[in-house]
């Protein structure tokens, strides 16, 4: 906390908001006067600013050497003000929160201003931007996992004997599900107080890590495998026959409704990378009412969709084995979460640690 007060009124009020904890090892330590703070070099700010937890009788150029010295160790920047003397710290952070009551200069200069001057809707900010760049995440895995797949599929159509089983207007389907109805699916997510436990992450981080890399490229290449099984084994068409003999038109039909099934099924997966996939499930309103949207018109599409989408009716069996078919990607990623993902993790804050 950086303010006005004197050292002992700092120090009691951070030990109220829980900044200083009863019986801290050394106050001197954790608690510095601004002009005990200009006293120390810029080489020193580096050992001592780990521990600082108060500065008091702060000055406005205290607060914009931290903000700048915090920068330069490559740390997000968040800070707070209401006065004029404040603008300067407020413009010069990452995020900069002026008070709804505090002066224009101060509103102007900062990023964020908050109307009812609680400190406490910064913590509902930050877990609400937690929870949409998880969104974000999540909307990123699911949709990458589609376009490799497909890609992969298109790619070995030719050295396995098929051309891509989709039409244009059935594609048209697969973009919505993927784009539009995903992007509604993952935006309504709940904010999850569980988020604010987690490390910040740096600001170099890449939005695409090495686990959500796994996901991707390991459930696309799956999907993929099993599509080219699905249109080159003779054993799956025997399952959609008519009149005692395999049918195209069915066959393809079947192939449609297993290739939305399977990447919507795999949205479940995606949604939490625990392996509980009825973890928050029903709190995020819109995510289950979407994806039943999304079979019911698949289902639908089947019986109406005739010469327009390539489409003819199933039967009973063939819906089941068509459903029993998509739902092998669950205990697939179930199992890539067990076995691979803590490796991942564990190796990326090794390289952390290193860096």
């Amino acid at each position: 906390g950086i303010n006005a007060e004197y050292g002992e009124t700092a120090v009691g009020i951070a030990q109220q908001i829980g900044l200083i904890h009863q019986g801290e090892a050394d106050l001197s330590e954790v608690c510095l006067t601004s002009a005990q703070l200009q006293k120390i070099s810029a080489e020193d700010l580096v050992h001592v600013f780990p521990k600082l937890k108060v500065v008091a009788r702060a000055l406005p150029s205290d607060k914009s050497r931290l903000v700048k010295h915090c920068k330069n160790q490559g740390l997000v920047v968040g800070m707070t003000g209401d006065g004029v003397n404040d603008s300067s710290a407020l413009k010069s952070a990452d995020v900069g929160f002026a008070m709804g009551s505090g002066s224009e200069v101060a509103k102007e200069a900062s990023d964020i201003v908050i109307l009812n001057d609680d400190i406490y809707s910064i913590v509902q900010a930050v877990l609400y931007g937690r929870t949409i760049f998880k969104s974000i995440r999540k909307f990123i895995v699911f949709q990458c996992t589609i376009n490799v797949s497909s890609l992969l599929t298109v790619f070995l159509g030719p050295f396995m004997g098929f051309d891509f089983p989709l039409t244009l207007i059935q594609l048209l389907w697969v973009n919505m599900v993927m784009d539009t109805l995903a992007a509604l699916a993952f935006g309504g997510e709940v904010p999850n107080p569980s988020y604010m436990k987690e490390a910040p992450i740096n600001r170099d981080d890449d939005i695409i890590t090495p686990v959500m890399w796994s996901q991707i490229l390991i459930n696309a290449a799956f999907i993929s495998a099993l599509s080219v099984m699905f249109l080159t084994y003779d054993s799956v068409a025997e399952f959609f026959i008519r009149d005692g003999e395999p049918d195209n038109e069915v066959f393809l039909t079947a192939f449609f409704c297993f290739f939305i099934f399977i990447t919507v099924i795999n949205a479940f997966n995606v949604r939490t990378h625990t392996t509980n996939l009825f973890d928050g499930l029903f709190q995020d309103e819109g995510f289950v009412p979407i994806i039943v949207f999304i079979f019911l018109v698949q289902i639908t599409f089947t019986y109406i969709g005739g010469s327009v989408l390539r489409t003819v009716g199933l039967t009973t069996n063939e819906w089941a084995v068509i459903l029993g078919a998509s739902l092998v990607i669950i205990p697939f990623d179930l199992l890539r979460k067990v076995l691979l993902a803590p490796l991942l993790k564990t190796q990326v804050s090794i390289e952390k640690k290193h860096n």
